[in-house]
């Protein structure tokens, strides 16, 4: 009878336990989910960051490749205030000159826009090899902007340094 009573009473207990592994089966299946998830995310972001170093035939950290179009973008700044430095010493010097010649080179000269295309070419290839870092409708920003940076004789050097700023924002 001892025997019985105790073989019941491990039923029970195991009756027992069964329903609570029962109760806590959703909160396993999360405990076990949470792994899955962080190795999903951060294997994506491996994979693209691979892929983007494929297609740029350069094995760069994005952070490294974000400080290199950073520079571009100095470079670009530093061109148009020279630029626009050279250009405000050339019409100083001529004060008798009439307003539409002063507008005429207040535009960048060949030199110039050939250095400064050469820099925004530049930058411009690191932005769309390099697009997983930056969101594509900012990407597409960035390039109209750009765009807007090289309208050639319609735009003056200083202009076209507060338009470079508004690019550096969006980088």
């Amino acid at each position: 009878i001892q025997i019985q009573q105790l073989k019941a009473d491990l039923l029970q207990a195991m009756d027992t336990i069964d329903s609570l592994v029962d109760s806590n089966r959703l909160n396993v299946q999360l405990l076990a989910s949470i792994p899955a998830v962080l190795i999903l995310f951060y294997g994506t972001r491996t994979l693209f960051l691979f892929w983007s170093n494929i297609r740029m035939k350069d094995f760069r950290l994005p952070h490294d490749v974000h400080a290199d179009m950073s520079d571009y973008l100095k470079k670009v700044e530093e061109c148009l205030v020279l630029s626009n430095y050279q250009l405000d010493a050339s019409v100083s010097m001529e004060e008798g000159a009439e307003a539409p010649i002063a507008r005429a080179e207040a535009c960048l000269r060949p030199k110039e826009m050939g250095q400064l295309l050469l820099l925004l070419h530049s930058y411009l290839n690191l932005l769309d090899y390099m697009s997983p870092p930056f969101p594509s409708k900012q990407c597409d920003s960035i390039h109209q902007s750009v765009q807007k940076l090289l309208m050639q004789g319609q735009m003056s050097t200083s202009r076209q340094l507060e338009l470079l700023k508004v690019i550096q924002s969006k980088h």
